[in-house]
């Protein structure tokens, strides 16, 4: 069996392989439905959803002031309608919060950041024709949310629809019914339930059958790539009166909130390190020194110690010949040790004040060079 690998740019996708649709039958009677002419709205479900980046919506059927709150992260309240949908933003992904009505809870949230990059996706053939498997690597921030899917899809080379699709939850996946004259893009895509990753991808430089070497039936017609629909021209439009100034155009951009710095797909803004002082001390130690105070002579005939001198030589006032040795007087005493390297000594013990990183300030982290907050991009309106 031949083995090949295809690697792509590191971002990713969800997957779900694609099934024939069944046959749908087509209701041609039915009974009326009853008119309802009344209805308890306090029976419909409230719904808490994680569906927008750092932010939640709320769907109640019962009015009032609906609030996000979790210990140490600043609460959100807004005041809806029955029926209406509260929109709480600026919430800290990851973090649990409590829901509530008019201060009753209603439900837990999870609120989820922006989802990020796959990467190392790997496209690699199998022993069936016409199979693969991809296989691919993400790392789940935090705030991410914990539940991510990956949409993994196969398309021809020129082709508008991929030609085969997978949804799931691990980081690998097969794509089967491809066909071996054909060169296909294989991409995946991360997604959260509030933001999708940007996808990886990787494009074959050769068809599945000159990777594997398997037969091709040249009867078989090739299948075309399917053709962008062109749209339909539009009708002339009827003389009229005179058509009113065109409206300008606009387009979105996605731009970063003040105070922040474009950093690719997130915005980020940096504070610069700040230390505090730490003092550490460190008790004398001592050693004992022997402290002189004058000397004496020892004299002997047997060569036990000292130097030789012959009679007179050591003194000329009659000394006798044999070994003399000046001999030191004094005492021994307990003497302060030097203070170890990076100490000073204070007079009472050494000590040595070290400069100390603070922690990162609330919502930051550190970089290695700095502390840094990242956040996503707001959507504006632009002219086109």
């Amino acid at each position: 069996m031949k083995r090949f690998i295809l690697v792509g740019s590191a971002f990713a996708v969800i997957g779900l392989a694609l099934s024939a649709a069944p046959a749908i039958g087509v209701t041609i009677a039915q009974e009326p439905a009853p008119t309802v002419v009344a209805a308890d709205s306090t029976l419909m479900t409230t719904q808490v959803l994680a569906d927008h980046i750092n932010g939640v919506t709320v769907i109640s059927p019962v009015g009032g002031i609906i609030a996000a709150q979790a210990s140490g992260h600043q609460t959100r309240a807004v005041k809806v309608r029955a029926g209406q949908r509260a929109v709480l933003n600026d919430l800290d992904p990851g973090v649990r919060y409590t829901i509530t009505r008019d201060g009753k809870r209603i439900g837990f949230v999870v609120p989820v950041g922006q989802m990020g990059p796959a990467f190392g996706l790997s496209v690699v053939t199998t022993d069936n024709p016409g199979e693969v498997t991809l296989s691919w690597s993400h790392t789940v921030n935090k705030g991410e949310g914990p539940v991510v899917q990956y949409t993994a899809t196969a398309t021809a080379v020129g082709a508008s629809a991929p030609a085969a699709k997978v949804i799931t939850s691990d980081t690998h996946a097969t794509l089967s019914g491809l066909d071996i004259r054909q060169r296909y893009t294989f991409s995946v895509t991360p997604a959260n339930s509030a933001s999708t990753g940007r996808a990886s991808t990787a494009t074959m430089q050769q068809t599945l059958a000159q990777f594997t070497g398997a037969l091709v039936d040249q009867s078989a017609p090739l299948a075309q790539p399917t053709p962008a629909t062109p749209a339909p021209a539009p009708a002339p439009a009827p003389a009229a009166a005179p058509a009113p100034a065109p409206v300008p155009s606009t387009r979105t951009i996605w731009v970063c909130p003040d105070g922040y710095a474009d950093a690719g797909s997130l915005c980020q803004k940096t504070l610069a390190y700040t230390y505090h002082s730490v003092t550490s001390t460190w008790p004398y130690s001592y050693h004992q020194q022997f402290m002189q105070t004058g000397s004496h002579i020892n004299f002997s005939t047997s060569p036990n110690g000292g130097t030789y001198y012959a009679q007179n030589a050591w003194d000329a006032n009659g000394s006798a010949a044999g070994y003399y040795e000046v001999v030191p007087d004094g005492y021994y005493a307990s003497v302060k040790d030097p203070a170890p390297t990076g100490y000073t000594d204070n007079g009472s013990a050494y000590t040595k004040t070290d400069q100390v990183k603070d922690t990162p300030p609330a919502g930051y982290s550190d970089n290695g060079t700095a502390w840094v907050m990242t956040t996503a991009k707001i959507a504006q309106q632009v002219p086109a």
